[in-house]
């Protein structure tokens, strides 16, 4: 069954806890005014191309594009005559953002181009808030309001990437070493080298070229001793069960941080912790 077409854009109105997730499949004959919101306004683009008006400024959108439209911002939307677009609107109340005063020159009045990594990230999260919203469980605003959040953070850390294709003055080599300057307070985030390599927009024989040259290591024997010497580190320091230790690390797996910090270290969690004066506990 195919979704209702809509002639006019949508109405916009926020539920209490502060977040709304709208579906806004267009028809050929759609024609959107022009609307100032007091919330900010976060756009993913499923089908179609057409502009996008903000304010004076007037930006073309294709599938995978992520548009953002900061509060108080004249803004409207114009499709295509022969592409009629698809969109997911997410609406978040500017009282959410309140925690952090710097958020709101954090957020770009723009077109994100679509990049891989981030695109399929975004399409996650909306896809999950449409099926939260059309729940009725009792945890349905507090999870629209993380997945906003979450939505929020990724679009700061986004436009705060200088990619090739807007700047063309960007060097890989100093964006991989930015990357593996990070990797101490992130590595047990990392999912794999593809996922690595496309969040820089970098493809991925070159930043394992690079990579290797500025660590000397492969990505994964790089993880993998951030994540063991934070295991030694928290071993000295704390009496918490190893089994939380390999938790923080990243190891899902309590057999494999013993068989890697064996190999690294030539002993096992507890018999370091021992070594340091530390009581073993597992």
């Amino acid at each position: 069954m195919k979704p209702p077409l809509t002639k006019r854009a949508l109405p916009e109105q926020l539920p209490s806890w502060g977040v709304l997730v709208l579906e806004s499949h267009h028809s050929l004959e759609f024609v959107m005014e022009w609307r100032t919101h007091p919330f900010v306004k976060v756009v993913y683009v499923l089908s179609g191309r057409g502009t996008f008006f903000l304010g004076k400024n007037e930006q073309g959108f294709s599938p995978g594009d992520v548009i953002v439209v900061p509060s108080g911002t004249r803004n409207r939307i114009v499709d295509n005559p022969a592409s009629a677009a698809s969109l997911y609107v997410c609406c978040v109340a500017r009282s959410l953002l309140r925690f952090d005063p710097t958020l709101g020159a954090q957020l770009p009045c723009r077109v994100l181009r679509r990049k891989g990594h981030f695109a399929h990230r975004v399409a996650s999260v909306f896809r999950r808030m449409v099926h939260t919203q059309q729940s009725t469980t009792t945890r349905r605003p507090v999870t629209m309001v993380a997945d906003a959040m979450k939505l929020i953070q990724m679009i700061c850390e986004r436009s705060g990437e200088s990619p090739k294709s807007e700047k063309g003055l960007v060097d890989d080599r100093r964006r991989v070493q930015q990357y593996v300057d990070s990797l101490p307070g992130r590595f047990f985030e990392e999912t794999s080298i593809d996922a690595a390599a496309d969040q820089l927009d970098i493809p991925r024989r070159t930043f394992t070229k690079l990579f290797s040259e500025i660590t000397g290591s492969t990505w994964l024997q790089h993880l993998r001793r951030l994540a063991i010497e934070h295991a030694q580190q928290r071993l000295r320091e704390t009496e918490i069960p190893i089994a939380s230790i390999a938790f923080e690390c990243g190891f899902n797996d309590l057999s494999t941080f013993y068989r890697q910090f064996q190999k690294r270290c030539g002993m096992s969690p507890g018999e370091y912790r021992t070594s340091t004066g530390r009581n073993s506990r597992s």
